[in-house]
């Protein structure tokens, strides 16, 4: 890990969102709308002011969420001496929608797709190897479901203290849903990355997902606090192993 004035002077030159990662991202959203919506357009008769309505929200979740975690990456990939950038995958979107239509929408999938990462030269200049690292391109995947599960437990905060609320609950859902499909060990997908790159790695993950998906949907104030104290004890400890140049 560099300094801070480093990382923040890459991050000045480097943090940004291409065209076609921006018309990637549209896609997904729209398709991921439809997707954890499709059961929410009224209750037991069609109605398209209620369905736009909670639409409207779905997108609002996933564009944070996505920017959000797509953020995550772009910094740590930033502060390895990589390049990271977001690729859609069509096909995944496309068997997601399939997959909601068969399940009547019980089973709402986000295979969205992953980070394509490239090597910078210069930045890499006197990192531990010089070249390319699997061991990066992993923990660059990893923090993309590290984004999903930070995200999840900002909306299961709000949903704890708005139990009703449509936008904490399916901000949660989605997140989860959304970690869950990146580590499904596809090309596509980030879960390959992780596993080439470390298998305890995504042990890791997988063990993270699931604990975190137990304790944030149900909703419990024990679930919760659980799962804060655990997700600030390992930042804690990241920070505190991080090497500083």
């Amino acid at each position: 890990m560099v300094s801070r004035p480093e990382l923040k002077a890459r991050l000045n030159d480097y943090f940004r969102f291409s065209r076609q990662e921006l018309s990637g991202l549209a896609a997904a959203v729209i398709v991921l709308g439809l997707i954890f919506s499709f059961r929410d357009w009224g209750e037991e008769v069609f109605n398209l002011a209620i369905g736009l309505q909670h639409l409207v929200t779905i997108i609002i979740i996933i564009i944070f969420s996505l920017l959000f975690r797509l953020s995550c990456q772009k910094i740590y990939a930033l502060s390895e001496g990589y390049k990271a950038e977001f690729k859609v995958w069509l096909m995944g979107l496309g068997i997601s929608f399939i997959i909601v239509l068969l399940s009547l929408g019980r089973v709402p999938a986000a295979l969205v797709g992953g980070m394509v990462v490239s090597f910078m030269i210069k930045q890499r200049l006197g990192e531990f190897r010089y070249g390319f690292s699997y061991w990066n391109n992993a923990m660059i995947s990893y923090w993309g479901i590290l984004g999903n599960l930070i995200a999840a437990i900002l909306f299961a905060i709000g949903a704890y203290f708005a139990p009703e609320s449509y936008f904490f609950t399916k901000g949660v859902l989605f997140n989860i849903s959304m970690a869950v499909g990146a580590l499904l060990p596809l090309p596509q997908l980030e879960g390959l990355s992780i596993f080439f790159g470390s298998i305890k790695l995504y042990c890791i993950a997988v063990l993270s997902v699931a604990l975190g998906a137990v304790l944030l949907i149900t909703g419990t104030k024990l679930g919760l606090i659980t799962t804060i104290v655990i997700g600030s004890l390992t930042g804690i400890i990241y920070l505190l192993i991080g090497s500083e140049k």
